[in-house]
């Protein structure tokens, strides 16, 4: 439930870093074995020592910061090893609003974890980092981060999910579960998939210049942003999955630049973002060390995991800044460049739902049955 892939991976997406990244493994995780007893020493450990190193390291250069046989933050990922030598089942938990352990930790790792052979399962709804049953944590999500789907995140039949899936899997009593991905979008409807995103989706690719870009420049200033649209949909329309955006991008200065984006709805309501660190315009956690001036790269951006219900006549805006929610741009990427809108995509999975494709969950305090109504 909100399990990592790694530390790293945690704090760090494309090169750009959350705002706790530096002090998350030391500060928060290493507080945990500190209760004030003669044992607390023992939790100054070589890797704990390690942490302030390598966290400022790794703020520095965006990446993995592996070399030399420093192997800090590769000892701390996980998904490969998982992958290579796993013998059991998966099954993932995640909240689709989650600030804390970003949906990107199960999508497209439920993919993978398939692929590799290992019976694997998702439960992914439109809370936070909570609990799918936690009426307090869910109730109080704001506007853009689950607020439009409540009171349907709740899922009072999740406990009944675990111990049905460790019958089988632990006790080999009771059914095989059915594999798969349990979706609920950000209106509300849930839905199965038998993967996330599903194997018949329609990726829609869209050159930027024709959505009518405001500027072509980007300069480090907190007011500096670049807007653009696209729509109406003509039909109720789901964009379930992992949105793209490439950009060209020049920088001007060796300070190569930073770039967010924020996806929203006619009414201003967050729908998704991605965040890149231009030295790692290829993606993933292998940058380079600088661009030189005026050399231009394509960005090659994914907005996190989404799934979003647009109805008919609605349209999709985007906002590009330099950064955004809780995201801080390293030194090496503070500079200002240009972007070559006619040069850049935007591609959206789009997937075919209708209402017969949704299913009612157990709702104990809203009456039998729910689900949002199409």
């Amino acid at each position: 439930m909100s399990g990592l892939i790694g530390v790293h991976e945690l704090m760090w997406r494309n090169g750009s870093m959350e705002a706790r990244g530096m002090i998350m493994h030391n500060g928060v995780y290493g507080s945990f074995g500190i209760d004030g007893d003669a044992d607390d020493v023992d939790n100054a450990c070589e890797g704990y020592m390690e942490g302030y190193v390598n966290g400022p390291a790794a703020y520095l250069s965006g990446g993995m910061v592996d070399f030399a046989g420093n192997t800090y933050w590769t000892e701390r990922s996980f998904l490969g090893r998982v992958l290579d030598n796993y013998n059991g089942s998966v099954y993932i938990i995640q909240g689709m609003q989650d600030w804390n352990v970003d949906p990107h930790m199960a999508f497209p790792i439920h993919q993978q974890v398939a692929d590799a052979g290992i019976e694997i399962k998702t439960l992914a709804g439109q809370w936070a980092h909570d609990y799918p049953d936690r009426v307090s944590g869910h109730s109080s999500q704001g506007v853009g981060r689950g607020a439009e789907a409540y009171p349907y995140t709740l899922r009072w039949d999740w406990a009944d999910e675990m111990l049905y899936w460790f019958d089988w899997y632990l006790k080999g009593e009771g059914a095989a579960p059915v594999l798969g991905v349990e979706m609920q979008d950000n209106r509300g409807g849930w839905r199965f998939e038998s993967t996330w995103p599903s194997e018949d989706t329609q990726y829609l690719a869209l050159e930027v210049d024709t959505l009518n870009p405001t500027s072509g420049s980007m300069i480090p200033a907190a007011t500096s942003s670049i807007t653009f649209s696209y729509g109406p949909f003509e039909n109720d329309t789901y964009i379930a999955g992992m949105p793209t955006i490439h950009i060209s991008a020049t920088p001007h200065t060796t300070n190569n630049g930073h770039i967010f984006i924020e996806m929203t709805d006619d009414a201003g309501i967050h729908l998704g973002h991605a965040v890149m660190d231009l030295r790692f315009h290829a993606g993933g956690r292998d940058g380079v060390a600088t661009i030189p001036a005026f050399s231009t790269v394509v960005a090659e951006m994914e907005f996190m995991p989404l799934d979003v219900f647009l109805a008919a006549g609605e349209s999709i805006h985007f906002t590009v800044t330099q950064t955004g929610e809780d995201y801080v741009p390293s030194p090496a990427a503070s500079g200002d460049y240009s972007i070559n809108w006619a040069a850049s995509t935007l591609t959206l999975p789009l997937v075919e739902r209708s209402c017969d494709d949704l299913f009612q969950v157990a709702m104990i305090e809203y009456g039998e049955s729910a689900g949002r109504i199409c």
